[in-house]
């Protein structure tokens, strides 16, 4: 309580009381002058606001000071915008997966997820909200240094990265369909609805917008309306 904290530069006690504690009471007992207890009163209460007031100011001295030695090592942050493609980092789940403490090893796993979408950009602090699959129960808001830009691979120069994707199915009446994988969005056109389809094995660059009877009596559908 009496020692001075090095933010503040106040003990905690003068802080409270606006001076510091004797250690030894005086010997000689003050005479005390009719209307000077008002007096001494008032000067208490002068001294404890500008020990705040100076405590404050020592407060917001040492986190600059903080803040400046601590950004002398702090690389250049990436800048996100709304609307790119992102890369989360793992490590959060390789850490929970880690705590099950069943002999499992996570150096297998992914160093990153994605893409996703950045829907809302908070750059002034550094956080970065993003469009999740459904059903994953996480906070959609994400510090920069877990995320990257999204890469797509160049075809051209690495052929050999290239995912293959799954051809359609032909029905008897020689009808080309795929496989629907989930609906991603949903809008209104006249009186139905639409809804963006993605396709299992594609990615979402190949996502289509389907008129709501085609996607009737599906389990795409099904899922959808019960998010």
């Amino acid at each position: 309580m009496n020692t001075v904290n090095a933010s503040t530069g106040f003990s905690g006690f003068q802080l409270k009381s606006g001076f510091s504690p004797r250690i030894l009471p005086p010997l000689v007992p003050c005479p005390v002058v009719n209307g000077a207890e008002e007096d001494m009163a008032l000067r208490v209460l002068r001294a404890i606001e500008l020990d705040f007031h100076e405590a404050m100011d020592n407060m917001i001295a040492s986190k600059i000071a903080q803040a400046h030695h601590a950004n002398k090592s702090r690389g250049k942050e990436e800048i996100f915008d709304v609307g790119d493609q992102v890369m989360l980092s793992t490590v959060n789940c390789r850490w929970k997966y880690m705590q099950k403490k069943d002999g499992r090893v996570a150096k297998f796993m992914p160093r990153f997820d994605g893409p996703y979408e950045v829907m809302h950009a908070h750059p002034e602090s550094s956080s970065y909200t993003l469009k999740l699959p459904d059903g994953v129960n996480v906070l959609p808001t994400f510090h920069a240094s877990l995320l990257k830009h999204y890469e797509a691979n160049d075809n051209d120069l690495f052929p050999s990265r290239m995912l293959s994707m799954p051809g359609p199915i032909v029905t008897e009446d020689g009808e080309e369909e795929s496989f629907i994988d989930k609906i991603v969005d949903e809008r209104n056109r006249g009186r139905g609805k639409q809804y963006l389809v993605r396709w299992r094995g594609y990615g979402p660059e190949h996502d289509l917008w389907r008129p709501g009877r085609e996607m009737e009596d599906t389990e795409a559908l099904d899922v959808w309306l019960k998010r």
